[in-house]
């Protein structure tokens, strides 16, 4: 039987603007959800928001994971954006699933396929070398437009697209996929007031990463 594992995404938009988070996630964990994923930067920049959900989200016991928004469109912009994000990231201990970048930029979509594909690939590897479960995460039209999944395939994916499972599998046709971000909207009263982004897992990700050691358990 396949794993299918609850969760949701948040970034500073789900926060007051001191970066206070507005979400309740020891009533997201009675919900049965079990992981989130933080936006911890975008650019050369913190999110807000970061540091208050990581602790928020740890103290209510759920497994989290982080993200990247890339804005770099070239190779150097993104290793120096990779190295932000790993300083971002430091004595942050309780990260027990992927690290993931986001890339999804009109400012790549200028490059092509190849150029965008090298930019990914600097800032993925440079977060792997560090000792992390790193992943990828787009949108379908991106990535079956500006991205060589071939050369990407070592990478997990998290996949945006909100549909139904099998028009899903029409418009995203590769193997690769660990996380699918399947709504934006989904409203969970008491948890948050507004809507939310909505996973589901495919790996266990947190028993992966955990008995390997990686993300610097």
């Amino acid at each position: 039987m396949a794993v299918e594992i609850k969760g949701i995404d948040v970034s500073k938009w789900q926060a007051h603007s001191d970066g206070r988070t507005k979400v309740d996630f020891e009533k997201l964990k009675k919900l049965g959800y079990d992981f989130v994923i933080l936006r911890a930067s975008i650019g050369l920049s913190e999110d807000v928001a970061f540091h208050s959900h990581y602790m928020a989200a740890g103290d209510a016991g759920l497994h989290i994971g982080a993200y990247h928004y890339l804005k770099a469109s070239t190779v150097k912009g993104a290793l120096a954006e990779a190295e932000f994000f790993l300083k971002t990231m430091k004595n942050k201990r309780w990260i027990d699933y992927p690290v993931c970048l986001d890339i999804e930029n009109n400012v790549q979509k200028l490059l092509g396929k190849k150029k965008c594909t090298d930019v990914a690939l600097a800032f993925l590897q440079k977060v792997e070398a560090a000792g992390y479960y790193t992943m990828i995460y787009s949108g379908a039209n991106f990535i079956k437009n500006y991205l060589d999944m071939e050369r990407l395939r070592h990478f997990d994916v998290w996949l945006a697209c909100y549909t139904s499972e099998a028009r899903r599998k029409e418009l995203y046709k590769h193997d690769i996929l660990g996380i699918w971000q399947y709504s934006s909207s989904v409203i969970l009263p008491g948890v948050y007031s507004g809507r939310l982004d909505q996973d589901v897992a495919y790996k266990d990700y947190a028993k992966i990463i955990t008995s390997k050691k990686l993300n610097r358990l």
